[in-house]
């Protein structure tokens, strides 16, 4: 069965909700942000953050419908932390109890069991296609590859990947709480980068949220301390940008008109970079008071990260969710 992608697909971003005490809490812990990123910015470069924030024209979405499968219908746990297609048209849903695929009509449910060949965790992550169409599960144990012809898993050491990119080169990179993992799906070899409190030039912080490259080449790092332009070959951070970012989500995007989108966790949730001037411009969805400070990407990876493709009529898509309230707005670029 062949299930064909929208060519006008949309970019979302879902912007979370947090309590209003977050807001004093965000501003307190900007001020130790700065001081712990003192010692980083002798050494590597910084990017400059604009203090003008944007406002940006926003309309509600009215015209938008959706289809809601159940566990009624064989969806093993509602909560969905990604979807992947593959090259087969299945559609990959990642759950908090295994990893479902959906045929148009059915439902089959992939769990954790006995069996080594079976995934290695039972709450997952992430999900992600590379190019030759090997679709790679990262789970809350380990990294697994799904075998299309034998419907099993191979295990790779990597813990609880939270996040899955590919370089021009092939190799895969995965986010995780314990560092950047590189992995070459052809060789196995896995290599990791890690904060090295006595070097500066090591990346800000072990803590992973996303990776990916962009046109250019230049590859980049989401982490709780902002996001580094890292260089592969020596392991060093090549340039940061100081971000106050939390536990929640992080990542960015660059769309086909070369525009690099930061979303994260702040007051200002959206941002731009002009890797040119290497200048970080902060956008607003409110007038007056900052927008709410929580906001998290969704990857069709990723959202991948990932690229996220936007409509043909130029709108971007913005999900947002308020106290007792949802809404899905359109900005047009």
């Amino acid at each position: 069965m062949t299930v064909t992608p929208p060519h006008s697909f949309v970019l979302a971003l879902l912007l979370i909700v947090c309590f209003p005490a977050l807001h004093s809490a965000v501003a307190k812990a900007q001020v130790d942000h700065e001081s712990s990123t003192s010692a980083t910015s002798k050494a590597v470069p910084q990017a400059h953050v604009s203090t003008a924030t944007v406002r940006l024209p926003i309309v509600d979405g009215k015209d938008i419908r959706f289809a809601r499968p159940y566990t009624g219908d064989g969806l093993s746990q509602t909560k969905v932390a990604q979807i992947v297609q593959d090259d087969q048209g299945f559609m990959w849903f990642a759950t908090r109890y295994g990893l479902d695929r959906f045929d148009g009509y059915n439902f089959k449910v992939f769990v954790h069991d006995a069996n080594p060949n079976s995934l290695s965790g039972v709450f997952i992550n992430t999900l992600f296609k590379d190019r030759t169409g090997t679709l790679w599960v990262g789970c809350d144990q380990f990294l697994n590859r799904f075998d299309r012809e034998t419907e099993t898993f191979t295990r790779y050491a990597v813990p609880a990947v939270s996040h899955i990119s590919q370089d021009i080169r092939g190799e895969l990179w995965l986010a995780t709480t314990s560092g950047l993992y590189g992995l070459d799906p052809t060789t196995g070899r896995i290599r990791r980068f890690s904060h090295d409190p006595n070097d500066p030039s090591s990346l800000s912080s072990n803590n992973v949220k996303s990776s990916g490259e962009d046109r250019e080449g230049r590859f980049w790092v989401a982490n709780s301390e902002g996001l580094d332009e890292f260089d592969r070959p020596t392991g060093k951070v090549k340039l940061h940008i100081p971000l106050l970012e939390s536990s929640l989500g992080f990542s960015f995007y660059e769309d086909r008109f070369g525009v690099f989108w930061i979303y994260h966790v702040s007051g200002n949730a959206l941002a731009v970079f002009d890797r040119t001037t290497n200048t970080l411009t902060h956008y607003s969805f409110r007038e007056g008071k900052p927008p709410d400070p929580c906001l998290d990407r969704h990857n069709g990876n990723a959202g991948g990260r990932e690229r996220h493709p936007v409509a043909r009529n130029e709108w971007r898509w913005f999900a947002q969710i308020r106290p007792g309230s949802s809404a899905i707005h359109s900005l047009s670029q």
